[in-house]
C-alpha cells in the first residue's frame, strides 16, 4: 500500500473524523434552534476558505442566471454555504425536523404505501432530504437510498450508516440490490440531480447535462411510480415538503421514452432550484467537463 494511502487511512481520515464527530456532538447537545444559527455561521466561513468550490458553483450560477451579475452570485453563494451549515447543524436533531412541518402532496405518497408494489421517491441536494426520507420513514414506509460512500470511512459512518433502510451503493452491484427491493416491494430513494457517466444527456439550465436514469429505465420497465419530493426550509425555521409525481413519457419507443421522462425530472428539478437557489448545492460540476476550464 502506498505511503499516502497509509497516512490518509491510519492519520488524516481518523483525525478529520475526530474533529468532525466533535463539533457533531456540540451541534447535538445545544438545542436545534441554536444550533442552526451556529451552524449557519460556520457555513458563511466555508466561503472563504473552499475557493476551488466556490469557482465550480459560480460558473454553475452564471449559466442557470446570466441575467445576474457577478455579484449578485457570491451573494447567493455565500446564502447556500449558510444554508449547508445549517443543514449540517441540524443533522443531529433529526427527531425534531417533522414538528411543525407542512407537507404537499402527502396524498400521493399514501397511495405510494396502498399499492402493493414498489416504487422510486426522487429528490435533489435541495433543502434538506435528510428530513424528506426522515418524514416518509416515519409516516409512510421505509425508503432505501442510493448512496456513493464516503471516501472517509469515518465519516461515511457518521453520516450515512446512522440512515434508516438498507444502504444502495452505485454501480451494478446496486442496480441488482434494487432489483430485488423493488420485487419485494419495496420504495427506493435517489438524488437525481447528480453528473453520471452511465445516465443519458438531459436539459437542465439550457445545457445538456448527463443525468442519471437508472431510475427512469427500472420504473417503467416494471411499471413502478416514481414520485418527486423536496424539503425547503422556510423563512421561520420549519420545513414544508412537496410531492408531485414524475409522469412517463408514452412514447412507444423505450429508448426516447427514458429520454423524454428524464428530460421531464430535470424540468421539475430546474423548476424548485429557481423557486429555492440557495437552497441547492450548487458545488457539483453539472455540465461538460469544457464549461469549467475557464
Amino acid at each position: 500500500m502506498p505511503k499516502k494511502n497509509i497516512f490518509k487511512t491510519y492519520v488524516q481520515y481518523p483525525l478529520i473524523g475526530a474533529g468532525v464527530g466533535a463539533v457533531w456532538l456540540v451541534f447535538k447537545i445545544l438545542p436545534l434552534k441554536i444550533a442552526s444559527k451556529l451552524g449557519g455561521f460556520m457555513g458563511g466561513l466555508a466561503y472563504y476558505v473552499t475557493p476551488s468550490r466556490n469557482k465550480v458553483a459560480l460558473k454553475n450560477m452564471a449559466i442557470a442566471f446570466p441575467e445576474k451579475s457577478q455579484l449578485e452570485h457570491k451573494e447567493l453563494l455565500k446564502k447556500m454555504w449558510r444554508h449547508w451549515g445549517r443543514f449540517f447543524a441540524e443533522m443531529p436533531h433529526s427527531k425534531e425536523w417533522v414538528k411543525g412541518a407542512e407537507v404537499s402532496g402527502g396524498e400521493l405518497l399514501e397511495k405510494m404505501k396502498n399499492d402493493g408494489k414498489g416504487g422510486f421517491v426522487c429528490s435533489a441536494h435541495l433543502g434538506n432530504w435528510e428530513f424528506a426520507s426522515s418524514y416518509v420513514f416515519q409516516h409512510y414506509f421505509p425508503l432505501h437510498p442510493v448512496y456513493r460512500p464516503a471516501n472517509n470511512p469515518w465519516l461515511d459512518k457518521l453520516m450515512f450508516k446512522r440512515r434508516a433502510g438498507l444502504l444502495i451503493p452505485k454501480g451494478s452491484a446496486g442496480v441488482r440490490i434494487m432489483l430485488d427491493l423493488l420485487k419485494n416491494g419495496e420504495h427506493i430513494s435517489i438524488l437525481c440531480d447528480q453528473r453520471l457517466r452511465e445516465g443519458v444527456e438531459a436539459p437542465l439550465f439550457g445545457r445538456m447535462a448527463q443525468t442519471p436514469a437508472a431510475m427512469v429505465t427500472l420504473a417503467k420497465k416494471m411499471d413502478l411510480p416514481i414520485l418527486m419530493g423536496k424539503a425547503i426550509r422556510m423563512p421561520d425555521g420549519h420545513y414544508r415538503m412537496d410531492v408531485e409525481p414524475l409522469k412517463m413519457s408514452d412514447n412507444p419507443d423505450f429508448d426516447t421514452a427514458v429520454r423524454e421522462t428524464v428530460a421531464r425530472m430535470n424540468g421539475i428539478l430546474e423548476k424548485w432550484i429557481r423557486q429555492n437557489p440557495e437552497q441547492w448545492l450548487w458545488v457539483h460540476r453539472r455540465f461538460d467537463k469544457k464549461e469549467y476550464k475557464n
